[in-house]
């Protein structure tokens, strides 16, 4: 229904208390400050005298954030025969590094070879097994494979490549996942570096050699493994 023919409401509206008030009630109201409660009036005094400390705390703690920017591009100051538990660990650590390098220069020999790097030669009485002293490359397996002879037993296969005026024998390992899980073909790896760090003395030299586990190496002992590579050694004549 269009609000042009709506019928007017015959009660008057009824004007508010604020209108009913005179003018002058009103503008006293509004100017007057609102009174505080007593909490607030009590809190007042406390605030006041807060207030000195509050801005020496803001003050001391600029302070210190200034004090610490400048501290951290400074190095701390070194007294003679004084050592922090992170200085002491870090220097026995480094000396220590250092022992063992010193050692490892004196018992190590470097001597060239024919393809083109040093390779350690360790002394007579020394048992270590270097990484050198391995077969790396994929390049490398390939040529023992292509060039050398072929040596089978029942746990192992024996490639051996003679290789003239390349110094010390270096010798690779290969365990497939014929042999087992990582765990087995691992457990294989570490047998089979074991004994030729063992008998590297009865070696001669000159040549590269790569020993491949067969299925049946998962099985079989410590003992089992080092009769059957010795017994491969003596048919290829690499032993003294």
């Amino acid at each position: 229904m269009p609000r042009s023919l709506r019928r007017a409401s015959k009660r008057p509206r009824q004007p508010s208390r604020r209108q009913l008030q005179p003018p002058q009630v009103r503008q006293q109201r509004l100017q007057s400050p609102v009174p505080l409660q007593p909490l607030n009036l009590r809190m007042r005094p406390l605030n006041l005298r807060m207030r000195p400390l509050n801005l020496l705390l803001e003050q001391l703690t600029r302070r210190l954030e200034q004090v610490n920017r400048r501290l951290s591009h400074r190095q701390a100051p070194r007294f003679p025969g004084v050592f922090s538990p992170f200085e002491v660990f870090s220097r026995h650590a480094r000396e220590k590094t250092s022992v063992v390098r010193l050692r490892h220069k004196q018992s190590m020999i470097c001597c060239p070879c024919s393809s083109g790097f040093g390779i350690d030669m360790a002394p007579a009485n020394s048992f270590s097994f270097p990484k050198t002293r391995r077969l790396t490359r994929a390049s490398e397996f390939e040529r023992v494979k292509h060039d050398g002879v072929t040596r089978r037993g029942k746990l192992l296969m024996l490639n051996v490549a003679p290789m003239e005026n390349s110094g010390p024998w270096r010798v690779g390992f290969i365990t497939s996942r014929r042999v087992g899980g990582a765990v087995v073909r691992n457990r294989v790896r570490r047998h089979l570096r074991e004994i030729v760090r063992q008998n590297q003395h009865a070696l001669r030299g000159e040549f590269w050699m790569v020993l491949i586990a067969r299925s049946d190496a998962a099985n079989a002992s410590y003992q089992q493994l080092e009769h059957e590579w010795l017994r491969l050694a003596r048919r290829a004549s690499i032993l003294l």
